[in-house]
């Protein structure tokens, strides 16, 4: 099948979970589809652009800056348009679009994250899929239920506002919408009835296991740093959370663990038992060595890859319910859910000190990453959905 792939950024190295998700994708279409890939770049490595062109028949880049200054979200104010939406416009790659289109015909478009569906809106003859993964309206939602000051509100209910009114006035000019989770399956649905959403949860690789060191009385969180729900789950954790564990454990470790630590994650750093580490060569070889995870997200939509990768490492994981959202994980056998912080800093308390409790957690919870969310669970949803939509199109 002949695919055109629109991405916002060159998808390698997979170090979050967009580029992740676009670069295992490509790995499993390699060998099965003629793959055209049209996305942006921004100083990417030579390197790096060089893996990706080797999984494809064909990579147009498009040089794009992305720039969040404070000017610039206050100028977006301003306008009808969601943040990110202006934040991707780029004249050049609507032309380099265009030029595809006319020189090549496709089976079928994926036309990227919500920010990148203005540049497939009007394609009308070929089968198209917009894939935002998760509801964004949903993540401005939950935004707003937590304290914010006046400046931050204002910005958030107005985002929450222009993202809601895209994502109605724009998905519904799509065949199909992929999603990773029900939540927000449920959202979008909402919004635009009668659109068809497929499911394709995100996947991790499985290492095997191996003996290595393990800090005594150690926990972690990970992702890319300078994410807001993620920044969040760090300060909530450090604040609400680790002083209660360090009453009960004074030798407890906190790692932060991810690129792009901004200036409130660094400051974490500057405390007694908390450790901010930045970008590490592999996240899950990292993991292996301390002895729980955390996950206490109160932000965010879809699902958190970072869970399925500590417990890919066979870590036992203690997460909030919004951490564990979108995943088929059985609270109590295969992580422990926790929602108030003494709660939760018991749940980690009891871990540290139970090594044959850490180890029954750390097994189920590989198993079920095993059964359900591997690249190759996602990949095969992927096959289905792209012969589902062109099908249907097509007839």
């Amino acid at each position: 099948m002949r695919l055109l792939i629109i991405a916002s950024e060159v998808p390698y190295p997979p170090t979050d979970s967009n580029r992740a998700v676009a670069f295992n994708l490509l790995r499993h279409f390699r060998d099965k589809h003629d793959v055209t890939l049209l996305a942006m770049t921004s100083g990417d490595a030579p390197e790096d652009v060089a893996v990706v062109r080797g999984m494809v028949r064909e990579l147009v880049l498009v040089e794009h800056e992305i720039s969040k200054t404070r000017l610039r979200r206050l100028w977006s104010m301003l306008t009808i348009w969601p943040f990110g939406v202006l934040l991707y416009r780029n004249r050049c790659f609507a032309s380099a679009l265009e030029r595809l289109l006319y020189r090549k015909r496709f089976d079928v478009i994926i036309g990227g994250h919500i920010n990148m569906a203005q540049y497939t809106l009007e394609v009308q003859r070929t089968p198209k899929i917009i894939a935002p993964l998760d509801a964004i309206s949903l993540y401005y939602k939950r935004r707003l239920g937590l304290p914010l000051d006046p400046a931050s509100f204002v910005y958030c209910l107005l985002q929450y506002w222009k993202v809601r009114r895209y994502e109605k006035r724009t998905y519904p000019r799509y065949d199909a919408c992929v999603l990773v989770a029900r939540r927000d399956a449920e959202v979008i649905r909402e919004l635009c009835p009668g659109l068809p959403i497929y499911f394709a949860p995100s996947g991790t690789d499985i290492p095997p296991d191996k003996e290595v060191a393990i800090e005594p009385a150690s926990t972690a969180f990970s992702g890319v740093m300078d994410y807001p729900p993620n920044v969040d789950a760090a300060a909530y954790f450090a604040n609400e959370i680790f002083p209660l564990v360090r009453r009960e454990v004074p030798e407890a470790k906190f790692h932060v663990v991810g690129k792009n630590p901004n200036a409130e994650v660094l400051s974490l750093g500057r405390r007694d038992g908390i450790v901010v580490t930045g970008p590490v060569p592999d996240v899950k070889e990292y993991l292996r060595h301390v002895q729980v995870y955390i996950c206490p997200m109160r932000l965010g939509a879809g699902m958190k890859m970072k869970v399925l990768e500590a417990m890919a490492v066979s870590l036992p994981v203690v997460s909030t319910t919004r951490g564990a959202e979108g995943m088929d994980f059985v609270a109590g056998r295969e992580f422990i859910a926790a929602d108030e912080p003494g709660e939760f800093a018991a749940a980690v308390v009891r871990l540290l000190g139970d090594e044959s409790l850490r180890e029954e957690y750390g097994r189920w919870g590989r198993r079920a990453v095993e059964r359900s969310y591997t690249w190759e669970a996602h990949a095969q949803a992927w096959e289905e959905i792209i012969n589902s939509v062109a099908a249907v199109k097509r007839y």
